[in-house]
């Protein structure tokens, strides 16, 4: 074998080591992303009583964690200011998404009373501009989603 043949060989051996290491890589990147993807949909995985799911929405609004929030209602979720006519559908997810969390609304101190599917939530409202109010919320959770949220003052 010639210094070219020689080199030639050379090449190729490190060529297929290095494909190795290659797909080996993306073996270890696609565990992991699949380890990551299991994860994420665990977290968001609901409680499925009432109150837990009601305590997970205060501790999601707590942190402003936008897709947890999103993710505790149902796709055709109400809402409604005291006896107002309630929004509903994307109407009802605009105003989660501008009203909640653009604004950052949480509920410091929150008190829970559970009876059924419906949970009351008390306790202080305020929002990251500076809007504060008693917090009075008549909440109905339906197969583990949030099916309607009524702020009743």
């Amino acid at each position: 074998m010639d210094i070219q043949q020689s080199r030639l060989v050379a090449v190729r051996t490190a060529l297929r080591r290095g494909l190795g290491m290659v797909l080996v890589g993306a073996a270890s990147l696609s565990i992991v992303t699949i380890e990551v993807a299991a994860q994420s949909a665990a977290s968001v995985v609901q409680p499925a009583e009432p109150g837990s799911v009601v305590r997970a929405l205060i501790d999601a609004m707590k942190i402003n964690d936008g897709a947890r929030i999103r993710a505790l209602f149902a796709p055709d979720a109400s809402q409604a200011y005291g006896d107002a006519k309630p929004k509903s559908g994307p109407a009802f997810f605009t105003w989660l998404e501008s009203d909640i969390i653009d604004r950052k609304g949480q509920v410091d101190n929150p008190q829970f009373a559970v009876n059924g599917n419906e949970v009351i939530v008390t306790g202080q409202y305020r929002n990251s501009r500076g809007y504060r109010s008693a917090a009075n919320f008549r909440i109905v959770v339906d197969n583990g989603r949030i099916a309607s949220w009524q702020m009743r003052y």
